[in-house]
């Protein structure tokens, strides 16, 4: 009998697979940030200087508390960001980007969504259990969590200023390493130009309209995990958990939806 269900539900599952309409889902070159942020990476794989479009603002890096900030800018259009990379007694890390005068506020449920236990279970690792020491362009935030983590491993942060990019390092080592290709995009709010590129300000897809008052308003970034071979994720195609790329021999065309 169980097997009975077990089969009855495959086939369930498979019809409601081939019963899915293709065309009431986006493809990457119909969503227009998409197609942006795709268009930037390939220009950035290929072009060694869009790596430097974004620079750490001198004099801007300081530690306050539990957080690393500074100030980063686009070379380009002279925007600049708010970065703050905060640290947790658990060794975890949380990395915010914000513009630091945007053109109005942007939507962030955050602290209702995410963060509710902010303060009790996510517990900041104390001031005097880091240190921050810079030279050359390289500031690196060390902090050593064995009191609160029961662990004897030592956790860093650290941040170059040109090109910026973050790596978090366990032991020494680089574990995850942010914006090492230059991915990195942030579509800050702004007024609209009266040559408006198309899908910037409004897009149309079937019957619906997405109309955006204040511009795109998209970021992207390269993510890289040092020494990993697989990368492992609930996948929106029917996949392995270990997921296929989408760049390359036998990968997907397509991103992978979150």
């Amino acid at each position: 009998m169980r097997l009975g269900w077990i089969a009855a539900a495959m086939v369930l599952l498979a019809q409601a697979a081939q019963a899915v309409k293709r065309e009431d889902f986006k493809t990457c070159d119909q969503a227009a940030f998409c197609k942006r942020h795709r268009q930037f990476g390939e220009k950035a794989a290929q072009e060694t200087q869009t790596a430097t479009a974004y620079a750490v603002v001198g004099g801007s890096v300081h530690l306050d508390q539990h957080t690393l900030a500074a100030v980063v800018e686009n070379q380009a259009d002279g925007v600049p960001l708010q970065v703050e990379v905060t640290f947790l007694a658990s060794g975890v890390v949380r990395m915010r980007v914000q513009e630091e005068t945007p053109l109005a506020p942007r939507y962030d449920d955050t602290q209702k969504h995410v963060l509710r236990d902010e303060g009790q279970s996510l517990v900041y690792a104390r001031g005097e259990d880091l240190q921050l020491v810079s030279e050359a362009g390289v500031h690196t935030v060390s902090y050593d969590g064995s009191t609160a983590v029961g662990s004897n491993a030592t956790f860093s942060v650290r941040m170059t200023e040109r090109p910026w990019t973050l790596t978090y390092l366990v032991d020494g080592k680089p574990s995850v390493q942010l914006n090492t290709k230059g991915f990195f995009r942030f579509e800050h709010l702004r007024h609209k130009p009266e040559d408006a590129p198309e899908g910037e300000w409004e897009e149309r897809f079937g019957s619906w309209t997405d109309t955006k008052p204040r511009g795109p308003e998209s970021f992207g970034m390269d993510i890289g995990f040092a020494g990993a071979e697989h990368v492992y994720g609930i996948p929106e195609h029917s996949s392995p958990l270990s997921l296929r790329a989408t760049r390359g021999k036998d990968a997907y065309d397509q991103p992978y939806r979150l």
